[in-house]
This record gives C-alpha cells, structure tokens and sequence, in this order.
C-alpha cells in the first residue's frame, strides 16, 4: 500500500472541520514539504456535514407550510415566502451552485491544504496545472448504498419537485384555496421532506463519518504523485514553465464548499489571468475502472465538453489505456470540479466506477484501506501526466 494512503488511513476518519482533519492537513503538509513544495493552508467557515444544511431547507419548508396552513393571510403570505426561500436553496444546493444557506449558522473552520513547486524565474510561466483532490471524508448515509446510487438522482429531483408542489399549494391555501386536498396535501409533502432528512442523515449521527480510504484517501494520492511526476519533467526540461499546484481542499462532502473557497480566494492571482491554466479533479480511485468523467449533475446537467477532457479521451483508445480506463457519467452527487467547469476553466474529472457506473463503499463504513485496490488510481496518475504532457504540446 502507499505509505501516504497507510498514514491517512490510520486516523479513524478526516472530517471537515473536526480534529483529526486538523491532523490530516498536518500530515498532508509535511508529506508535501518532504516532496519539495512550498506548503499553505487556507482557512474558510463551512458546515461540518451536508446534514446541517438538509436541516436548515428542511426546517424552513416546514416553517413556511406551517405558516401557510394556520389559516391568516398574512401569516400565509409569510409561510410562502420561507417556502419559496427553502426551494430557491434546494434547488441551488442540489444542483450544485453556490447557496446562501451554506453561511447560514452551524460555521465551523475548515483548512485546505495548498502546495506549489516552484519553477526557475527566468523560465515564464507556460501552463499552470491544477491538480485537485478532496481529503475530507463523507459522513456514513444509507442513501449512497450500491443499490440507492442508482436512484440517488431521482430522489433528489423527486425532492425538488414535492418542495415545488409545496410552494403552489401553500400559496393556492393563503389565497383561499382552503380545501381537504390541498391541506393533507401540504401535510404530505411535509412528512416526505421530514422523513427524508431523517434517512438521508441517520448513518451520520448514528455512525459518524467513514474512514474515507478510496473516497477520497486515493485521490489525494494520485494528485500528489502526478504533481511530482510533472515537476520532474518541468525541471527535466520536458516541460520547461509548467507551474504544478496540489490544491486538496476540505469541505468537499459538505457541498464542494472548499474548492469554491479556494476559487474565490485564488483565481485572481493565477498566472497570466487563469488564461493558461488547466485543473485535474482526481475522486475515489480505489475500485472499479478509471474512469473520464463526461456528466454531472442533478436536474442542471453539467457537461465536461472542454478540450482537456478532449485530449483524455483521445487517449483512451491508444493501447496504453484503452483497456485500462473509460468514459462514463456521476449523478449521485458531482466533484469539486464543478465550479471551474461553470467558469469556463478547462477541467478534466477522473474517479473509478464499476461495470454498472456505481462507486463502491463510497459513504459506507466498509470504506477501509484493506478493500482499496490501487490499480484504478496508478491508472488515474499514469493518464493525468499524459493529458498534461499532450495538452502542453498543443498548447
């Protein structure tokens, strides 16, 4: 096993903004500056879980067809106001898109942790590479079980569409449409949001967090060991101003929270603007086959068209991966790329998904060290430092 994959996966778990993150960005830190980079760590405020902000929507769509049902008009009006609030949060927080209500109250402190080598200062910087890679682990939930990834998607598309339902009636009863239909009505898709929030957390508060050894212990392995496979050929001189950048945020299982801090603190400092610069989102790599991410998202689909994402598949039918990786698609949730394939950043996404497109032991407390098998992530190393060598060509 990788001793840093070992070392990461001795702490019981590296939850966002808990102690033994704390440790984990310590020892990523150290590891980092024994490869020869230049280490940083950034603060940001963040939920620990995404199970604070299911309870802040889930509350505040109650509140509001609470509102709406006790029968005043103004009283009313204010209910379909916090309901209307809750489903314009649902459907940004579901759809992946920033959402006030992740500042809502329940902070806490989160680090990523930031790593660069430097490059000659004679040498211009060419291409700035970005490679990504959550080291937070998931809290432990039912809903990511084999057989409910498959439905995980219709689940929260369903979600929207009660929230919206709820929104109409509660607006249908302020106004007077006070009728036994519209009333249980109300009070069901209350129960379902009630009883959704309960399911969709219970693992986490029962359980805790998983120990997070393939999702994303592998990741953050494979973007340091390409990092440091690049920086060698930069320094070689085969790829003479690559500037190499590990950015591992935290915060990832609350909402890719961390790598949009990380965005919207760095981007205005990228070399040349961010006009040459690329990023490589690496995702649970430790069973299943690599796999080129192509789609996203819940009911916005998100769509890796970009020509990085181009150059990979491209190389995946030469022999050298062609039976070692594939292209495929994520809808049970979405990677921290997100946010620089909305801002137009070219972005390629690697994980490891099975013959039926699911991620094994992802969120499950069998997510341990000894059922990672690393074939998936040296595959995910191998091909990032070939899209990047590719990429800089043509560049």
């Amino acid at each position: 096993m990788h001793p840093l994959l070992n070392a990461l996966c001795q702490l019981p778990h590296r939850g966002a903004a808990t102690p033994n993150e704390r440790e984990a960005a310590r020892l990523l830190a150290e590891h980092l500056r024994n490869r020869g980079a230049a280490v940083r760590l950034e603060a940001f405020s963040t939920p620990q879980t995404y199970a604070t902000v299911v309870y802040w929507i889930t509350g505040l769509l109650l509140a509001g067809i609470g509102l709406a049902l006790s029968g005043g008009f103004l009283v009313g009006q204010l209910g379909v106001i916090l309901g209307g609030f809750a489903l314009s949060q649902a459907w940004l927080y579901s759809n992946w898109r920033e959402a006030p209500v992740t500042r809502f109250p329940g902070q806490h402190r989160a680090v990523n942790v930031l790593a660069q080598w430097s490059i000659p200062d004679k040498i211009p910087v060419k291409l700035h590479v970005i490679l990504m890679a959550h080291y937070d682990t998931a809290p432990i939930s039912i809903l990511y079980s084999m057989k409910r990834q498959k439905t995980a998607r219709a689940t929260l598309i369903l979600s929207l569409f009660l929230m919206t339902l709820g929104v109409v009636l509660s607006i249908i009863y302020t106004f007077g449409g006070t009728s036994p239909v519209v009333f249980w009505s109300l009070w069901g898709i209350a129960l379902y949001h009630v009883v959704l929030a309960i399911v969709s957390t219970l693992g986490y508060l029962v359980k805790g967090y998983a120990n997070g050894a393939s999702d994303n212990a592998t990741g953050v392995v494979a973007a340091i060991e390409t990092a440091v496979r690049l920086q060698a050929a930069s320094r070689s001189g085969a790829l003479p101003g690559t500037l190499v950048e590990v950015v591992l945020p935290s915060a990832a299982e609350a909402g890719m929270l961390g790598s949009l801090a990380y965005l919207r603190k760095n981007k205005a400092e990228w070399p040349n603007g961010g006009q040459n610069t690329i990023v490589i989102n690496f995702n649970t790599l430790g069973a299943g086959m690599l796999t080129v991410v192509e789609q996203t998202g819940t009911v916005e689909v998100i769509r890796y068209t970009n020509a990085l994402t181009g150059v990979a598949r491209q190389l995946l039918v030469q022999p050298d991966f062609a039976l070692r990786a594939q292209t495929g698609q994520w809808h049970a949730a979405d990677f921290d790329s997100v946010w620089f394939v909305r801002e137009g950043i070219p972005a390629l996404a690697l994980c490891a998904l099975d013959s039926d497109g699911g991620m094994p032991r992802i969120h499950q407390i069998n997510d341990v060290p000894d059922l990672v098998d690393e074939a998936p992530m040296n595959t995910a190393v191998d091909l990032a430092a070939s899209v990047v060598e590719h990429w800089y060509k043509q560049f």
